[in-house]
């Protein structure tokens, strides 16, 4: 045990994250071979293979389960003092950081995010994700450094930063066959509506708000992308909700409108969200500044 180092430690716990030794490599900034090297030292360490190959990447062994929370525990700890001093130089930092947000995130934040990286930190590296079942985890493992959006399902221990408040609005064809520059309750609940499925997020809440005032919408169509809306409203009699900021965009397209809605939701907020690991960690602080930053502004 005298043999195990903090940089074992840091190739284990990387690759039971990524279930990768490639994927491990890219993530410390080493060679594959150096991280093939160290895990044979732990495998001659632990008299356990520790990881073997399955068809959905690498899987770890019972030992590896056991070691892996312990490890994470205490890596997590000891980077922590590490990265207290430790500066971080945004405009030498090669870092990867990985974001999570729904389509409609990747829509509306990902440009200004990419203008403002390329003016402050133009090496850096942003792979965005789409938000999934296993969000908390990934946040937690370190996997993703943060998620963006209005994702109210995430609690303790992550952390969050306001970015501004939202509401929804009523978007449409600008020609709608029926419905003016006005929409009554009556019109409304008759419209034929088009609902995206985003169970990660807080729009599947509209639902339970709605049904809370007496109301049931026709839905006709459900969809698993926000993407995909203006090509079936623009020249549909179909409905959708959407946040205010979203619909303006798909308006400055062309051929869509988007109009108040006839009854009171309330506003929803939209937050950066990350894990309480990331607390010491000069580079997630100055991720975190940077898109309250620029986020905010939006």
């Amino acid at each position: 045990m005298s043999h195990l180092d903090l940089n074992l430690v840091r190739v284990f716990v990387a690759i039971y994250e990524t279930r990768s030794v490639t994927h491990a490599a890219e993530r410390l900034d080493v060679t594959q071979s150096t991280v093939s090297y160290a895990l044979a030292k732990l495998r001659k360490v632990y008299l356990d293979r520790l990881f073997s190959r399955g068809s959905d990447g690498l899987v770890p062994t019972g030992m590896a389960e056991q070691l892996f929370q312990r490890f994470r525990e205490a890596l997590t700890m000891v980077e922590g003092t590490l990265e207290q001093n430790t500066s971080f130089d945004p405009l030498r930092s090669t870092r990867r950081f990985r974001l999570a947000m729904s389509d409609i995130g990747v829509l509306y934040f990902v440009p200004p995010l990419l203008r403002r990286f390329q003016e402050v930190a133009p090496r850096i590296e942003i792979e965005i994700a789409q938000i999934s079942d296993t969000l908390g985890e990934e946040l937690s493992t370190g996997r993703l450094d943060m998620a963006v959006g209005n994702i109210p399902s995430l609690g303790s221990p992550m952390h969050g930063a306001l970015l501004f408040r939202e509401h929804y609005v009523c978007l449409m064809s600008a020609s709608h066959p029926s419905i003016g520059e006005r929409m009554s309750l009556a019109a409304f609940s008759a419209a034929r509506h088009v609902m995206v499925s985003s169970p990660r997020s807080g729009h599947f809440l509209i639902e339970d708000m709605l049904a809370e005032r007496g109301i049931n919408r026709n839905i006709v169509a459900r969809v698993p992308q926000f993407t995909v809306l203006p090509q079936l409203l623009s020249q549909s009699d179909l409905l959708v909700l959407l946040p205010s900021r979203v619909a303006d965009l798909y308006v400055r397209q062309g051929g869509l409108k988007a109009l108040p809605l006839p009854l009171s939701l309330p506003d929803f907020q939209v937050q950066a969200h990350w894990h309480a690991r990331h607390e010491y960690s000069a580079a997630h602080r100055w991720l975190v500044d940077e898109i309250v930053r620029t986020l905010g502004k939006l």
